[in-house]
């Protein structure tokens, strides 16, 4: 099987994640999409939703759609979240599958810096997907980010324009988000209080 992987916080997940699956999906002829809320990312504060809420509001989103799952890898490692070991844990157990990692173009034209990218590359190939206002990478944009050669595609879609943390301010003034959460999420995010309280 040719199986995707989508990380992020998804604090909370939202249409634009849902999305940039969907592109992904036909431009890499994926057969699955994991989705993996991040555990203890290197790089940025913690979350509002804790591990067991982030993951609970994935399956809502992705509701029956057979071509997408979500794992709680990353949410049950004790230690800081780093892709490649993400990976390596997902490669055991997809012995005979092909990986892709699935990234915003905001985030692989960082990809350099990555720990350990080469390795990264390795244990998957890489799914570009473009991002509202990000523009389409081009060659030399693609070797600046330590992305040139085989095994990346660059997927050009229009996906939504959304903004996590101006999401979690909406709910916490009490704005309407049904426009940018799916509906399961949206009344999840409700009956449980998220984000009303947000700093």
């Amino acid at each position: 099987m040719r199986i995707g992987i989508l990380g992020g916080t998804f604090d909370p997940i939202h249409l634009g994640h849902i999305a940039a699956a969907r592109a992904a999906v036909d431009c890499a002829e994926l057969d699955r999409v994991l989705l993996i809320p991040t555990g203890l990312p290197p790089h940025r504060r913690g979350t509002v939703a804790d591990g067991t809420q982030r993951v609970e509001m994935c399956r809502l989103a992705i509701d029956e759609d057979s071509r997408f799952g979500v794992s709680d890898v990353e949410i049950r490692r004790a230690e800081v979240s780093y892709t490649v070991d993400t990976l390596k844990q997902l490669k055991a157990i997809h012995l005979d599958d092909e990986l892709f990692l699935i990234l915003g173009w905001d985030a692989a034209r960082l990809f350099a810096r990555w720990h350990k990218p080469q390795e990264v590359r390795r244990l998957a190939s890489i799914v570009i997907v473009t991002r509202p206002g990000s523009g389409s990478p081009d060659g030399p944009a693609l070797e600046a980010a330590g992305l040139g050669g085989p095994g990346v595609t660059v997927c050009v879609r229009p996906t939504p324009d959304i903004s996590g943390s101006a999401l979690r301010r909406a709910i916490a003034n009490g704005e309407s988000v049904t426009d940018r959460v799916p509906p399961a999420v949206v009344a999840y995010i409700a009956k449980n209080n998220l984000y009303m309280d947000n700093p």
